[in-house]
């Protein structure tokens, strides 16, 4: 039974790493991608010659004229893009819980083990029964 309850939560402990590094991944990936779109809308209208702040305040100025012309749309555009984007924080968080609670339970089953043990030894030197 014991054997099945260690199993058991390294199993999950596992789960929850493998979670962790997934979502660590697609967070990176789309992080590295946000990277290079700026970086491609920044090169794109000269940057280079302009500089970056120039390349910047055009590409703000072109958004903000996009979203006077169709607000509702480009707010729903950006909320859609930040859910999406984000989705893989619950793939962290969730590895997350689950890896903690692998190790909480773990370190309860370990003081309670030692602790039988403990009990066992005193009983045994001293002919006391402590668990009454």
């Amino acid at each position: 039974m014991a054997r099945r309850r260690m199993i058991f939560r390294s199993s999950r402990s596992i789960a929850g790493a493998v979670l962790v590094g997934l979502g660590m991944f697609v967070l990176y990936e789309n992080l590295a991608g946000a990277v290079a779109w700026l970086s491609h809308v920044l090169g794109a209208n000269g940057s280079e010659a302009l500089g970056v702040l120039p390349a910047f305040v055009l590409a703000v100025s072109q958004g903000l004229q996009a979203h006077a012309m169709n607000h509702q749309q480009v707010l729903h555009g950006v909320l859609q893009q930040m859910v999406v984007a984000s989705w893989p924080l619950l793939l962290v968080t969730f590895g997350t819980v689950l890896s903690r609670e692998t190790e909480s339970t773990q370190v309860h089953a370990e003081s309670s083990i030692r602790d039988e043990q403990i009990a066992e030894k005193v009983t045994s030197q001293t002919g006391c029964d402590l668990s009454g």
